[in-house]
């Protein structure tokens, strides 16, 4: 029995749930929204926010100023070029598409810097025709 574990399992073992959860992930970071079911959405937000947290972390304000002052020997400047590769690294490892890691880091990540949480939107969308599967439109806020 399972009784009060968390997390949806989406009827899948753990090979093909992580694998449809980076997908999803790389899509809805691609496209900014994107339309699946209601649980995949809601599995799906938590793996989304992480993510643009992880690069939230890994972004430097002026990289090269910052980068120049690693060569000149700055151990402060050089951890944080360190720390900024590491969650580079992590995010690409989990998303399918390096086109995608580049607009999480460039364009995603800055548009937050605000924001300390809650960087997606569900959206009810009705019922799917064919098997009365509630749909949702999971987007970026």
């Amino acid at each position: 029995m399972r009784h009060r574990v968390p997390g949806n399992r989406l009827s899948r073992p753990y090979d093909q749930r992580k694998a449809l959860l980076r997908s999803l992930a790389t899509e809805l970071l691609r496209h900014d929204e994107i339309i699946t079911t209601l649980a995949k959405a809601k599995a799906l937000r938590s793996e989304a926010e992480k993510l643009i947290t992880l690069a939230k972390k890994g972004q430097i304000a002026d990289r090269e100023a910052v980068s120049k002052k690693a060569k000149d020997g700055d151990a402060d400047s050089a951890r944080k070029i360190a720390k900024s590769l590491h969650c580079r690294r992590q995010v690409a490892a989990y998303l399918y598409d390096n086109d995608v890691v580049k607009k999480v880091f460039n364009e995603t990540a800055p548009r937050y810097k605000e924001r300390s949480g809650g960087y997606t939107r569900i959206i009810r969308a009705g019922i799917r025709r064919g098997d009365a599967t509630e749909m949702a439109i999971i987007q970026l806020v």
